[in-house]
């Protein structure tokens, strides 16, 4: 009986540290038509989390190689999630673009990903770092309305 007692506690104990040490790979990855990688983030449960990182917006849109652009992930409520978009020139860091974007949860991360709803402010920079323009989203139903835009006078 001892053997078995002590049999038992070895299963038990390498179970015990498989549950324990497992690993999620959270990444997921939506892919253009093409087989390209057009977005890609942690997905967990009904949401994305953390950063999607995007690489191209549109299926038929070359890769630009100008900019960086992600989506920074920062709260949720209800059945929605909400994210900051960051667009900045790649070699420089300079913000190009800053606005935020509605998902709606879903089990299935590329319905989420395409989900996205501009609402709340866009802000849209020059090269020197000031304002061009702004302009504010409304979602209404399931689309996003622009509602006002600003346009900045670059003084020289």
């Amino acid at each position: 009986m001892n053997y078995q007692v002590r049999f038992l506690l070895l299963i038990f104990s390498i179970f015990l540290m498989k549950s324990c040490t497992k690993e999620n790979d959270l990444s997921y990855h939506i892919y253009d038509k093409n087989g390209f990688i057009k977005a890609d983030g942690k997905f967990k449960e009904n949401q994305f989390i953390d950063t999607i990182y995007v690489y191209k917006e549109k299926d038929n849109d070359i890769y630009n190689d100008h900019f960086d652009t992600y989506i920074i992930i920062d709260s949720a409520k209800d059945n929605y999630f909400y994210g900051t978009e960051i667009v900045e020139e790649k070699n420089t860091h300079k913000l190009f673009s800053k606005g935020i974007y509605r998902f709606k949860k879903s089990s299935d991360p590329k319905e989420c990903y395409h989900s996205k709803l501009k609402t709340g402010y866009f802000e849209f920079h020059n090269n020197d770092g000031s304002l061009n323009s702004k302009r504010l989203y409304k979602i209404i139903k399931d689309s996003s309305v622009l509602v006002n835009e600003e346009n900045y006078i670059i003084k020289k």
